[in-house]
């Protein structure tokens, strides 16, 4: 599958089959992830798998963002003491959260080849998914992401025109 593919297939998947996700595969999701882009190349993520049931029931009930019964979860966390020493306050406060998007897209991207489903997620207590998770005080989930087989696909969304959404040069209101 090219990139352009997986692009154009990625779907967030909220319903997902009970069939177990390996190991291997969820390892090599988590390979996808540290190839990302980060900011400064601080590389402040760490990746929590979560395939324990009663583990994702704790989180679940700290996450109303999280549905569907997903066999696995990614919690990407960030080491916020290493990227305020690299990279002062924009390291702890932008930069960490942009690197686990871009962690997460490259999950999302890859699963769609392995046939598998995502959802990335923000609405989740960090402090309770921190307590849950047993981590540090540096290390804080950024985003959590459910993994599993897709009892269906839903359609794409419709996406805006590419004429309404690009300017040339300088800002120009859509119609201009």
């Amino acid at each position: 599958m090219d990139v352009w593919e997986a692009i154009t297939k990625r779907r967030s998947i909220r319903a997902f089959k009970a069939q177990e996700v390996t190991d291997a595969l969820l390892l090599k999701l988590v390979e996808a992830g540290r190839w990302a882009p980060s900011g400064s190349n601080i590389q402040p993520l760490h990746f929590v798998l979560i395939r324990a049931p009663g583990q994702i029931k704790k989180i679940q009930a700290f996450a109303p963002g999280m549905s569907g019964g997903p066999p696995a979860v990614i919690a990407i966390c960030a080491d916020l003491a290493l990227a305020e020493r690299r990279g002062g306050k924009l390291g702890r406060e932008v930069m960490c959260l942009m690197d686990a998007a871009m962690a997460a897209q490259n999950i999302a991207l890859a699963a769609v080849e392995m046939e598998l489903g995502t959802c990335v997620i923000r609405s989740f207590n960090p402090q309770a998914v921190q307590s849950i998770l047993k981590l540090p005080q540096e290390i804080v989930p950024q985003l959590l992401v459910t993994v599993g087989y897709p009892t269906k696909i839903p359609t794409a969304p419709k996406r805006k025109d590419l004429e309404k959404i690009t300017s040339w040069e300088e800002y120009l209101k859509a119609g201009d």
